[in-house]
């Protein structure tokens, strides 16, 4: 049997706490369904976090989205303007769809009131605008970008995720696929 090392477990808590919350929500997630979950005893979760609250703070601030956020996406630059966004769009997209149980809880308990997560969502929104302004400025070069473009694109990024987060990946996928043409032949109509 092996010895799990401590920071091995930690990260263990908090990305089964992140699926429990995802599920049912922070309300019904209990410290004792997250030990059993984990196979530890509730002790060894005080441990680490010495409250549900702390341990909401961790699954949310855990998630590295700077980074992903600070690199251009893989795009194919020598593609026409209105496939480049299409690309960049099924990219973003992609990217979301492998976050699906932080979707749901930030989107859960942002309708349920909680503040830190409301605010975590405005952080995490606010640097994805960012990062869509920069990339948009670095991958369409040859395209007017009025300063509004990015809101544009991130409401339309976030209202199409979410209407079809709901579906099994394959399904929100191919309709993500179908939106992403629409949106690029929308905002960049020659």
């Amino acid at each position: 049997m092996s010895v799990i090392e401590p920071t091995d477990q930690r990260t263990r808590i908090i990305d089964a706490a992140l699926h429990l919350m995802a599920e049912g929500g922070v309300h019904a997630m209990s410290m004792r369904k997250l030990a059993a979950a984990c196979e530890l005893n509730v002790a060894t979760l005080y441990h680490y976090f010495p409250s549900k609250a702390d341990l909401l703070d961790q699954v949310v601030a855990e998630q590295d989205y700077a980074s992903l956020l600070a690199d251009v996406p893989p795009v194919d630059r020598s593609l026409a303007p209105q496939p480049r966004l299409a690309a960049l769009l099924r990219w973003i997209w992609s990217q979301m769809a492998g976050q699906d149980d932080m979707w749901r809880l930030l989107l859960g308990e942002s309708l349920r009131g909680d503040v830190a997560v409301m605010g975590s969502a405005a952080h995490l929104s606010a640097l994805f605008e960012d990062a869509l302004d920069s990339w948009m400025a670095d991958l369409f070069p040859d395209v007017d970008q009025p300063p509004a473009l990015a809101r544009v694109l991130r409401g339309s990024i976030y209202g199409f995720f979410i209407e079809y987060l709901p579906l099994a990946f394959e399904d929100r996928m191919r309709f993500l696929s179908q939106r992403a043409d629409e949106v690029a032949e929308v905002l960049l109509h020659p």
